[in-house]
């Protein structure tokens, strides 16, 4: 039901930007070369998604929203505060999408430092139960903890 409601949140932002939505999550890509229209599209996107919550009864969750500039080069980055009724949106080098941690620069990065992280922990919890468990049940756990994570 909550889909449903929520379904026409693009349309009200459709013109300016290419919206992404996955169930329950929204995100948003404005593309403008212009420095300029760039900022007042974005601002202008906001405000929208923002009326329209306000319209429908929600609230935008200011804590889960984040601003992502894509860069080719460090110095095409533009320099932009987003806010609304005093509250400024984060900005932030990378985010995680569909479990993509995906960054500005369009590195891989901060992703596979990430993967990294995880399958060290499961390789150290398997390492942990190998002296108490059969051959069975650590192979089901590296299929649970490793084999999911590299799949994925």
């Amino acid at each position: 039901m909550f889909l449903i409601y929520i379904s026409d949140l693009s349309k009200s932002v459709y013109d300016n930007s290419s919206p992404i939505l996955f169930v329950d999550d929204k995100s948003f890509i404005i593309v403008n070369r212009n420095e300029t229209e760039f900022k007042f599209n974005t601002n202008e996107i906001f405000n929208e998604i923002n009326k329209w919550f306000h319209s429908n009864l929600l609230m935008l969750n200011y804590d889960k929203t984040y601003i992502l500039q894509f860069l080719t080069k460090p110095e095409y980055k533009i320099n932009m505060q987003v806010s609304f009724v005093n509250r400024k949106i984060a900005t932030t080098r990378s985010l995680k999408f569909l479990r993509l941690t995906i960054d500005s620069s369009f590195t891989w990065k901060y992703h596979i430092g990430e993967l990294t992280t995880r399958l060290n922990k499961a390789c150290n919890a398997i390492r942990s139960i190998k002296p108490f468990m059969s051959l069975d049940a650590l192979r089901s756990t590296y299929f649970l903890r490793v084999h999911s994570i590299i799949c994925y």
